[in-house]
């Protein structure tokens, strides 16, 4: 059997988007969006966000020239170990000096070549030590303490230092004792492999900051362009979405205004036909009632006669005294009927134009219901029967059930009997299940399609729209259900099978808190 279940999630079906619509209240555009000065506080995480990449990526410049600055000197380090070495293997190297051969030792040449760099290009490297054998290879303070790192296992050290002449580059690496190396140190006590000092390569830091200046400028502007256009568009669209929040506020205002006219409308027209219904019911037992009392009149006329007489016919006196006693009770009974359809029309009429919460009988409101639509039932073939227990007690608002069950009961006779052109039964039954009621309608009429089935709770959706259907009466039952009574419905049907309604919602309800205009 086809089967379809309505509950707040119809909300992501397109098809239920105008019912979600109707049945929400009208929503408050958020602050953020309505008052522009919130807006700043955006902007200022914008601004926070944007700052912080900056920040993070001047840091990665800066990095990254330090960077490409020891590479540099890492690679004139190990140029002049190169050159040292091969001097080394060669045993020195023979130049002339003053037209005559000198030889000029690793030493020598590391610093000869030190003193060209120094004038030619401004950098210079220093071969030093703790315990040099040359005054002039003794090591400057920053050195020493990077010697006494190297002792420590530390490869390199690299900094930015600064002098009187500006601030520079300074990049130590350590030396280490070779063979070749033993014949001039041995007698300081080094073994091969020990470290025996270190070559510090020293150049000016300028055109290092430099670079890092430009690569730093660049990534400011950058990012400033980045911040100003997205704020730019940002901005931009918090405009268009607060225009288009505002209208879509304004356009909920007026679907909540027609769904609140809708649906005073219709609980109108349910009073209407409820009246309709009393003020039919009521003429037949104050009629009775009139039609006894007038008979009244004339049998105490009679019995005025009959005093009047000499001789008064006992058995004709007490006739008439009979036929009194019978009018008597006769009209009693029916005004005592009237009065009971007086009480159950005020019950019921009260409940349905007050939102009083209340304890009520769940079958005496049920028969209160059938007695508001006996006027219409009483017509056409239909038969109602109720199975429901005289102990369920329930707690909340009786005329939303009322307007519930009124709405169903009208649904079938129009629907599904064709406003009593087809014979059938419907049936209401109700139980407590835990703290739930369990509420059952169902007829045996003509049904629905599964595609009607689907649609069947849609504001405005009718199968009879040229013959009075306004497409409301089960729209306005999906609303009690799930947005007054907190509960959900359920609807099951199939072509000339009949309808069933399952309802659940809990005994002790109150109706949701109103939200804050």
């Amino acid at each position: 059997m086809p089967r379809t279940f309505y509950d707040f999630g119809a909300f992501f079906g397109l098809r239920y988007a105008l019912m979600q619509m109707l049945t929400s209240t009208t929503p408050s555009v958020p602050v953020l969006i309505r008052e522009r000065r919130w807006w700043l506080i955006v902007l200022a995480l914008w601004a926070a966000t944007v700052g912080l990449s900056l920040r993070s990526n001047n840091a990665d410049v800066r990095e990254q020239s330090i960077t490409v600055a020891t590479e540099g000197a890492r690679n004139v380090f190990r140029i002049v170990q190169i050159a040292r070495s091969w001097n080394e293997k060669h045993g020195g190297v023979y130049v002339y000096d003053n037209k005559d051969l000198t030889l000029v030792n690793s030493a020598l040449m590391t610093r000869l070549i030190s003193e060209m760099a120094t004038s030619q290009i401004g950098l210079a490297f220093h071969l030093t030590s703790l315990n040099p054998l040359r005054p002039e290879n003794a090591a400057d303070p920053w050195e020493k303490g990077t010697l006494s790192v190297f002792e420590k296992g530390v490869a390199e050290v690299v900094s930015v230092e600064s002098t009187a002449a500006g601030d520079v580059f300074r990049y130590m690496a350590p030396l280490r004792v070779s063979e070749p190396c033993m014949a001039c140190h041995a007698h300081q006590g080094y073994r091969v492999g020990d470290i025996r000092g270190g070559i510090s390569v020293t150049q000016p830091y300028e055109a290092i900051d430099a670079a890092t200046r430009a690569g730093v400028r660049l990534s400011t502007l950058t990012h400033g362009g980045v911040f100003v256009l997205v704020a730019a568009l940002g901005w931009l669209l918090l405009e268009l979405l607060r225009k288009r929040w505002l209208e879509l506020a304004s356009k909920f205002q007026e679907l909540e205004d027609a769904r609140s006219e809708l649906v005073q409308s219709e609980k109108m027209a349910s009073l209407g036909r409820m009246v309709a219904g009393f003020a039919h019911e009521i003429n037949t037992p104050v009629g009775v009632a009139v039609g006894a009392v007038s008979q009244h009149e004339e049998t105490l006329r009679r019995i005025e006669h009959m005093l009047t007489q000499e001789e008064v016919n006992e058995d004709a006196l007490r006739a008439e005294l009979a036929s009194l006693r019978q009018g008597g009770a006769l009209a009693l009974s029916n005004l005592q009927r009237a009065a009971k359809l007086v009480q159950s029309f005020k019950r019921t009429s009260i409940d349905q134009t007050s939102e009083e919460i209340r304890a009520f009988a769940m079958k005496e409101l049920i028969s209160d219901v059938l007695f508001t639509l006996q006027n219409v039932l009483k017509r056409l073939p239909i038969q109602v029967s109720v199975v429901c227990g005289n102990d369920l007690q329930l707690h909340g608002m009786p005329g939303l059930l009322e307007q519930l069950l009124t709405n169903l009961v009208m649904n079938a006779v129009q629907h599904a009997f064709d406003n009593g052109k087809r014979a059938g039964t419907i049936q209401i039954a109700a139980s407590l299940q835990a703290d739930l009621v369990h509420l059952v309608f169902t007829d045996d009429g003509a049904g629905m399609s599964a595609d009607q089935v689907a649609r069947v709770f849609e504001p405005f959706y009718t199968t009879r729209r040229g013959e009075g259907g306004s497409g409301l009466g089960l729209y306005v039952c999906y609303n009690i259900v799930t947005a007054q009574l907190r509960g959900t419905i359920l609807c099951e049907s199939t072509p000339n099978a009949g309808c069933r309604f399952d309802i659940h919602f809990p005994a002790q309800f109150a109706p949701p808190p109103r939200s804050a205009a």
